[in-house]
C-alpha cells in the first residue's frame, strides 16, 4: 500500500519505540539538547521530505497532456512567494492558513488509503491533524502563544486550545465510528496518540514538534514520494530521490543560514523565524503531495 500509515506492525513497534525514548529524553535532557537534536532532525529528513516537489510535479505533468504541464510548475512557484508575502503582509491570517493547511496535510499523509470515503476525506483528515496541533499546543501552552503573539501580535487562552484538542478528538472518533474503520487500528491510534501527549507534556515544544514532524509524517512521506517517482522496480530508489534532492535542500538551508546570519533579530524571535520559515515551504509542498495523493499511480497503489 503506498500511502499507508506506519501504524501497522511492521513499522509500528519500532516507531513506538523510538517516541519512547524521546518521551524519555524529553524528560531527562536539557533545553538545549532537546532544541538542537530538533533542528538537526527537521533540517535533514524534515527538510528532505519537501525536497523533491518539483520531481513529483514533472511527474505528475507526465500524466497530463503535454500542453498542460506548465500551469503545474507556474502554480507551484506561485504559492512559494504567495506564502512569504501574506506572512509578510498578513502575518495573523498566513499563520492561522498554515495551521489548517498543515492539520489536513498531516492527516492526509496518514490516512490516505486507508479511508474509504475518497469523495469527501477533507473533515477527518483535518480533524486528525487538528487534534495532533492542539493537543502539542495546549501541552505547550506557555511557549506556543509567546510565539503565535510574536508572530501576530493576538493572545490566545489557554481554553482555546484545550477545547480545540477536545472537540477535534470527539470529531475523530465520530468520524472514525461512522467510517467504520477497524477497532485494531482505532485502538492503535490511541495509544499513538497517548504517547503523543506524554511526549508533548514531557519535552518541549520545538522537540515534540520535531519528533513527530520527523518520525510519524516525514518518514512515511519519504516512503510514498519514493515510490510514486521511481516505482517498486528501480534500485537504490532512496539514493535517487536524495541526489535529485539535493541542490533544493542544500538551497533551502543556505537561504535560512544567510537569513540567520544577516538579519539582525532578538535571540526570543528565532524560534518564531523557525516556524515562519516551515509554514513558508509547507504551503507548495501540501499542495503537491494533494496532487500526488490524487494522481493515478497513487490511486492504483
Amino acid at each position: 500500500m503506498l500511502t499507508n500509515s506506519f501504524t501497522v506492525p511492521k513499522y509500528f513497534i519500532p516507531f513506538i519505540g523510538i517516541t519512547l525514548l524521546g518521551i524519555c529524553f524529553g524528560f531527562l535532557g536539557s533545553e538545549q539538547a532537546q532544541n538542537t537534536l530538533s533542528i538537526l532532525g527537521i533540517l535533514s529528513i524534515g527538510i528532505l521530505h519537501g525536497a523533491n516537489d518539483l520531481k513529483i510535479i514533472a511527474k505528475k505533468s507526465s500524466q497530463q497532456e503535454k500542453e498542460n504541464s506548465l500551469p503545474f510548475f507556474v502554480l507551484y512557484i506561485g504559492v512559494v512567494f504567495l506564502g512569504v508575502v501574506v506572512f509578510y503582509f498578513i502575518p495573523a491570517i498566513a499563520l492561522l492558513c498554515f495551521v489548517l493547511v498543515s492539520c489536513y496535510h498531516f492527516g492526509e499523509q496518514h490516512w490516505n488509503k486507508r479511508f474509504r470515503n475518497r469523495s469527501n476525506p477533507f473533515i477527518f483528515f483535518s480533524l486528525y491533524g487538528a487534534l495532533i496541533f492542539m493537543m502539542l499546543f495546549a501541552l505547550q501552552y506557555e511557549a506556543t502563544v509567546n510565539i503565535i503573539f510574536q508572530i501576530t501580535a493576538v493572545d490566545l487562552p489557554h481554553s482555546f486550545f484545550w477545547l480545540g484538542s477536545i472537540v477535534s478528538f470527539f470529531g475523530f472518533c465520530l468520524c472514525a465510528f461512522m467510517e467504520k474503520i477497524p477497532l485494531k487500528v482505532i485502538l492503535l491510534e490511541f495509544l499513538l496518540l497517548g504517547l503523543l501527549a506524554l511526549l508533548f507534556l514531557y519535552s518541549n515544544l520545538l522537540f515534540g514538534f520535531g519528533l513527530y514532524f520527523v518520525l510519524w509524517h516525514s518518514f512515511p512521506s519519504l516512503q510514498s514520494q519514493i515510490q510514486f517517482i521511481y516505482g517498486s522496480e528501480i534500485k537504490n530508489s532512496a539514493l535517487q530521490y536524495i541526489k535529485s534532492a539535493l541542490w533544493y535542500w542544500v538551497l533551502a538551508l543556505l537561504g535560512l543560514f544567510l537569513f540567520y546570519s544577516y538579519v539582525n533579530l532578538p535571540q526570543e524571535y528565532l524560534l518564531s523565524l523557525f516556524f515562519s520559515f516551515l509554514a513558508a515551504i509547507t504551503f507548495p509542498h501540501a499542495l503537491v503531495m494533494g496532487l500526488m495523493f490524487h494522481s493515478k499511480e497513487s490511486n492504483a497503489g
